[in-house]
């Protein structure tokens, strides 16, 4: 593989991971902060874009796999919460009648 062909799919790893960012909820430029502003144990104490910058796209991609993964975990717990759900409901039910009054 070049090294156009490299920087290409670097590239295409860099906005996978950006598309799970916004997955979890960053979003409206947190990216760009999560990439840059904060240092990471699991990365050697780098942010990640120092980590990716070093090579360690892998270690960047298993940081932001964990993460994804443990919000998942809170949603599905969240679900099986029955007193959760049904304040989400009402928090809803209050949002769409405000919605219909405007």
């Amino acid at each position: 593989m070049t090294a156009l062909e490299n920087g290409y799919e670097s590239q295409r790893k860099a906005a996978a991971i950006n598309y799970l960012l916004g997955q979890i909820g960053l979003s409206n430029g947190k990216e760009t902060e999560w990439w840059n502003h904060q240092s990471y144990p699991e990365l050697g104490n780098r942010t990640p874009t120092q980590a990716w910058l070093d090579g360690d796209e892998e270690g960047v991609r298993k940081l932001v796999d964990k993460w994804y993964a443990d919000t998942q975990n809170g949603i599905d717990q969240h679900r099986q919460d029955p007193e959760f759900m049904a304040m989400l409901r009402r928090k809803a039910e209050t949002f769409r009648t405000k919605l219909a009054r405007a």
